[in-house]
């Protein structure tokens, strides 16, 4: 192999690379977050993992349990870095709580340069009978949290060092709406996709990039028993080109580039890894 080529592949590496950074990822006690959180330790990427059951979450401490376990960590790189995984307690609605996060987090580790924000909750009532606590509890979680620890990362870490990668989990309910139940989500996940665009043009300056993933259905314990009825599982997979639902891996993937210097020159995006699904609507 001549030194030209062994340079090109030296460059890809580079830029595929999420080695030696640090992410803090909100909601990754379970479901997309979680896988995401996976990927980046397989990735190399320090893992900081934020809920408000952090610390008493059992299926949050099996997930850390199995990491070491399983030694996920070694296996990641390369390199001889060896990525390191944390928990800490944090409700993300809570300004307060959210500085608090920050404090620790700086005790640990030096900067951040990546936010996925995962964390967030469905309530279903119908519209005429959909009540304001359920409404403002979905916005609280959906829209206000993801706010807080943007800005809060950002004016910390990412726009002192003029670099950053933020990462928001929307939906393809924010583009497209359902028949029934869905007002404060769609409405929180329209919400999602305006903010990413609005945040990307006013931080591009800073070398900082937001981005956001929209799924559809994807399988998780929240989900699970739907899925499980034949009748609304094919109702679902009839309505999408590809044929089948969504993976976790399939958002992780997602995650992985957004979060790398492949997508360098990409934000303010909307990326719906649905199966093709809103193309049809």
């Amino acid at each position: 192999m001549n030194e030209s080529a062994q340079s090109v592949i030296k460059k890809y590496k580079s830029l595929f690379s999420l080695s030696g950074k640090t992410a803090l990822i909100s909601g990754a006690n379970s479901g997309i977050g979680k896988e995401i959180a996976k990927a980046f330790l397989l990735c190399g990427t320090n893992v900081i993992i934020c809920s408000r059951t952090a610390g008493k979450d059992r299926s949050l401490n099996k997930f850390l349990s199995e990491i070491k376990q399983d030694n996920i960590t070694s296996l990641c790189t390369e390199s001889d870095f060896v990525p390191q995984v944390i928990s800490i307690p944090c409700d993300i609605t809570d300004e307060d709580s959210v500085n608090d996060l920050l404090e620790k987090i700086t005790e640990k580790f030096s900067t951040i340069e990546i936010l996925v924000n995962s964390a967030g909750i469905n309530i279903l009532e119908p519209a005429c009978d959909y009540s304001i606590n359920s409404f403002e509890s979905v916005l609280d979680v959906n829209v206000k949290g993801m706010f807080l620890l943007s800005r809060e990362v950002g004016r910390m870490f990412m726009i002192p060092q003029k670099y950053g990668r933020i990462v928001n989990i929307s939906s393809v309910k924010g583009m497209i709406g359902a028949s029934e139940n869905y007002l404060a989500y769609c409405t929180s996940k329209g919400a999602v996709n305006m903010f990413t665009k609005q945040l990307a043009c006013e931080w591009g300056k800073y070398g900082i990039t937001c981005n956001a993933i929209a799924p559809t259905y994807v399988r998780t314990n929240i989900n699970k028993d739907q899925l499980d009825d034949p009748e609304f599982r094919k109702y679902l997979v009839d309505r999408i080109p590809l044929c089948r639902i969504g993976k976790l891996e399939d958002i992780s993937a997602a995650a992985l580039y957004f979060s790398s210097d492949l997508a360098s020159f990409v934000t303010g995006q909307v990326l719906c890894v649905d199966g093709g699904l809103t193309s049809r609507q």
